[in-house]
């Protein structure tokens, strides 16, 4: 690859303006292909992910892949434009040039940028897709490209990926009920904030009425960087449970298919179990039946029933 022209040094600070003049490429986007020098570059600010409840950006665990979230700011993110830049650079005879923002331009209100090297998109695997809220709080897919070093690198500890690279093989581990870590992505005082706390307390008034505890599983699928935590679980009985804080058709609905999606990652595989505020309707129940899902339900004074598979 040919670089004609370049003669920043990494690690140096270079404002967008001053790249243009010297290297072409448009002004305010977060990957710009030039077409005066043959070089993509790509601006990582991790301030910009954390507003939205994300940052997938910076470095792996071991500094030997630089992770980029890819444009697209509403609906699931497409490979076009700026993202299939970044897929083609190599066979378009481009760099990939990576900045990360650092503090302002003096005198300006400008964000400035640090060279921290050229890359190159990994040749195996390079991108995946992760699930990340849009500008319209809507969850959506998104690429994450995994960029290899060439060369000479600029290292800082901040440019260090919250979520780290994906993982080779699924893992599936027991962990205590205070390691959890939300999956979705809402700020507190939400909807949905509020329905996983009933779900919370809701599994506490269980396990304090049967007077035991509980562990939960947290499930790293191969191909993605964030763990599922599950709800309740009975390592004894080798039983599952997902609790809901309603229950409502789209509640049963939804805890159906995450239960199932749990199950397959867990050896030996456990039965499920719903954990429900009150009784759902006798068409859910039957629902539940014709799954192999049972049911348990918090009765008004007398503590929790439970519904079996059979109707006997």
């Amino acid at each position: 690859m040919i670089d004609d022209g370049w003669n920043t040094p990494v690690g140096a600070l270079l404002g967008r303006d001053e790249r243009m003049a010297q290297y072409g490429g448009a002004k305010y986007g977060g990957i710009e292909p030039s077409r005066q020098s043959p070089n993509v570059f790509v601006y990582s600010d991790p301030a910009r992910g954390e507003a939205f409840g994300y940052n997938f950006d910076g470095w792996n665990e071991d500094r030997t892949v630089f992770l980029y979230t890819g444009e697209g700011r509403t609906g699931d993110q497409q490979m076009r434009d700026g993202n299939r830049a970044i897929l083609e650079h190599r066979r378009k005879g481009r760099a990939l040039r990576v900045f990360v923002a650092e503090g302002l331009i003096p005198g300006t209100g400008q964000k400035n940028h640090r060279y921290i090297g050229k890359f190159e998109v990994d040749k195996e695997r390079p991108y995946f897709s992760e699930e990340a809220p849009d500008e319209e709080n809507e969850i959506r897919t998104v690429f994450v490209f995994r960029l290899r070093p060439l060369g000479e690198i600029f290292h800082r500890d901040t440019d260090q990926s919250s979520n780290g690279d994906v993982r080779l093989i699924t893992e599936s581990i027991l962990v205590s009920l205070e390691a959890h870590a939300s999956q979705t992505f809402e700020n507190p005082g939400t909807k949905a904030a509020t329905a996983v706390r009933r779900e919370s307390e809701l599994c506490a008034r269980y396990a304090s009425y049967l007077g035991r505890s509980f562990q939960r599983w947290k499930i790293t699928p191969a191909g993605e960087t964030r763990s599922l935590f599950t709800d309740l679980y009975d390592q004894e009985a080798n039983e599952l449970y997902e609790a809901k804080g309603t229950a409502t058709r789209d509640a049963v609905r939804q805890s159906i298919g995450q239960l199932l999606d749990y199950q397959r990652h867990i050896t030996p595989r456990p039965s499920l179990t719903l954990l429900l505020p009150h009784r759902p309707s006798d068409d859910l129940v039957d629902l539940l039946r014709n799954v192999g899902i049972s049911c348990v339900y918090e009765e008004p004074e007398s503590g929790f029933s439970r519904i079996s598979l059979t109707t006997s």
